[in-house]
């Protein structure tokens, strides 16, 4: 018999008090001890949805959001980090990762547009719960949401009626989405020693890239823009909508250099859309009426989209936009875009 059994254990807590005046171990205590127990494991199991749209995002999505090695690499750790702290921009990279894999999986499409569907539903809701009242410490996160938002909006399905995000126009939504994110940068200040910086950064190289203007006068899609200018300078006599037309031939003209100079390398989505960027005050509201020069002029920018289909999130989206210009013109306005529709080889 050991000597534990000779006496009465009392089971007090911390300590036993007859096992500590007797000097001995006590068994109540090393039985019951908290510590001796394993923690419980978690009781939930993993979302293996979302850890699949993750870890495609990480592999495969972040490399075709830019022909940039630096802003691919932005995407996958950059933003993933900031996803990290900021739910709604976790929903919306893994809501484009969801398009993304329902583009090249015909068998699962349907549950993976949902996925991103549901996805971006909750992230919008919650971002617009910010967007009314932005303040420096939520603008950053709020310009990194818009600039993915039209990568979701690129990317998702389009019906025979037009694509989801859609403006009474007929044109998409996605094109006015940049206004907003101009805001934000103005909103959020200095972003040189901050998250954004590489996004920002590579944006103006791409916008001073553009203004060397067009190499030759020769160049096909400047000959037609610069007949286009002509006409619009002789016919129009607000010189407010004029100058607006002009200016905006003028940054298209610029666009089309560009890709002209980098030929057969890929090109970069930014190169396009650097045009919107700088139009968006001034041009993209006149599409919302619409008027006709303005319809004419944005027909050319289908072609540069026509151009860059090897990304996936652009495929189909010049023939829709060229086919929504034509059907918004009339008889003679659609001959001032005769070589868009050429170039683009859609067919009314």
């Amino acid at each position: 018999m050991t000597l534990i059994h000779l006496f009465k254990c009392d089971e007090a807590k911390p300590a036993c008090g007859n096992c500590i005046k007797h000097s001995v171990d006590c068994d109540f205590l090393s039985l019951d001890s908290p510590r001796s127990k394993l923690s419980p494991g978690p009781s939930q199991a993993l979302d293996m949805s979302s850890l699949e749209l993750l870890h495609n995002f990480t592999t495969r999505t972040y490399v075709t959001l830019s022909e940039s090695l630096i802003l691919r690499d932005f995407y996958r750790f950059s933003a993933v980090q900031r996803g990290l702290q900021c739910e709604y921009i976790m929903r919306t990279l893994l809501a484009i990762s969801a398009l993304h894999l329902a583009h090249h999986n015909v068998e699962r499409r349907d549950h993976y547009q949902s996925l991103g569907m549901a996805q971006h539903q909750i992230a919008t809701r919650d971002a617009m719960a910010l967007i009314t009242d932005p303040s420096p410490e939520t603008a950053e996160s709020l310009f990194l949401f818009s600039t993915l938002t039209i990568y979701f909006a690129l990317a998702c399905p389009r019906k025979d009626d037009g694509p989801l995000f859609i403006e009474e126009s007929g044109f998409p939504e996605w094109m006015f989405l940049l206004q907003g994110t101009r805001a934000f940068m103005s909103i959020a200040g200095d972003q040189s020693n901050r998250l954004m910086a590489p996004l920002l950064n590579h944006g103006a190289d791409r916008w001073f890239a553009r203004q060397a203007g067009p190499d030759s006068s020769l160049d096909v899609a400047n000959r037609h823009l610069t007949g286009m200018r002509s006409m619009i300078e002789l016919r129009q006599s607000d010189a407010k909508l004029r100058n607006i037309y002009v200016r905006a031939i003028d940054e298209l003209q610029k666009s089309f250099s560009i890709l002209d100079r980098i030929g057969c390398e890929p090109c970069d989505l930014t190169d396009a859309f650097v045009w919107i960027f700088e139009v968006a005050e001034d041009l993209l509201p006149l599409l919302r009426v619409p008027t006709q020069e303005a319809v004419a002029i944005f027909a050319f920018f289908a072609v540069l989209l026509k151009r860059m289909e090897k990304h996936w999130y652009l495929h189909g989206w010049a023939d829709h936009l060229i086919a929504k210009s034509y059907h918004l013109l009339d008889e003679e306005h659609r001959l001032w875009i005769q070589w868009p529709l050429q170039e683009t080889g859609w067919i009314p």
